[in-house]
């Protein structure tokens, strides 16, 4: 499917940034945003979506598996927006959950006073996260009828067709003074050589900048209440060994070389609360 305008600014200028797994990456020339421009049609990546499998030049399977240590991440971001402090919220809905490790954090975080639900399309995930006891299954948020006082979409943002869109949607679920937590990369204005790579396309159809993504939610009338960021990917040892075995690996897809990177993606890796103005 051919995309001809930026899903943020409109714009149908923009300029080649790379190419990968036979699809290709352009920078539009009004607003800095990265996109798929040849990307696969709607049905396809619904399906990809589901099966964790996303086809090109080459397939690859992103389902992964369980991070324990995830949870400890998360639980430190969650005291990093809240301070401790949640409030009256009771409901909330995390999107595209994976595993599950997010809705766990919060679960604790909370001490169990927040019912936590999550919808994931794919089928290994939700299996993985129900193993664990958690409420977890799919459904299409367009048609849900269910409102939360939290709704939060972690590393879903990129994976979207239209990210507008979807937050839109997303934003008829959530209750008067509701708020969204998004996270995604603040990556659009690295250039080609310096940008993390693989990009996994067509996993990933998009890359965007704090700027981007403030805009569209202030253009859907939510209030921006905290920005933080964190480095876009650890790189211990542990992790450096893991990558250097994928590198060796035929069909793995290894990010080493973007540990040797780690201080440009000190603060590449955002989280944006952001709240439903009155």
């Amino acid at each position: 499917m051919e995309v001809k305008n930026c899903y943020n600014c409109g714009s149908s200028d923009h300029l080649f940034y790379a190419e990968e797994n036979g699809f290709n990456l352009v920078k539009c020339a009004g607003c800095g945003l990265l996109f798929v421009k040849n990307r696969p049609d709607d049905d396809q990546i619904s399906q990809a979506h589901k099966q964790g499998k996303h086809g090109g030049v080459n397939t690859f399977d992103m389902t992964g598996n369980f991070d324990n240590s995830k949870i400890s991440k998360y639980l430190n971001i969650l005291d990093d927006m809240f301070k401790g402090n949640l409030g009256n919220k009771t409901t909330w809905l995390d999107i595209g959950c994976g595993h599950g490790e997010f809705i766990m954090a919060v679960q604790k975080y909370s001490y169990g006073k927040i019912t936590a639900t999550g919808t994931e399309p794919n089928i290994k995930k939700q299996g993985s996260a129900r193993r664990r006891g958690l409420n977890v299954g799919y459904f299409d948020i367009d048609s849900h009828s269910e409102k939360y006082d939290v709704v939060s979409m972690l590393n879903v943002y990129s994976h979207l067709p239209n990210p507008p869109s979807f937050i839109r949607s997303a934003r008829k679920l959530l209750k008067k003074g509701g708020e969204l937590i998004l996270e995604t990369g603040d990556t659009a204005n690295f250039s080609a050589a310096d940008h993390y790579k693989p990009f996994f396309l067509p996993d990933h159809l998009s890359f965007a900048s704090e700027k981007i993504v403030v805009n569209i939610l202030e253009r859907m009338d939510f209030e921006i209440l905290s920005v933080q960021k964190y480095p876009l990917i650890g790189c211990g040892l542990g992790t450096i060994a893991k990558e250097l075995i994928k590198a060796l690996l035929p069909k793995h897809k290894s990010r080493i070389w973007s540990c040797f990177r780690q201080k440009m993606y000190s603060k590449a890796d955002m989280f944006i609360r952001s709240g439903l103005k009155d």
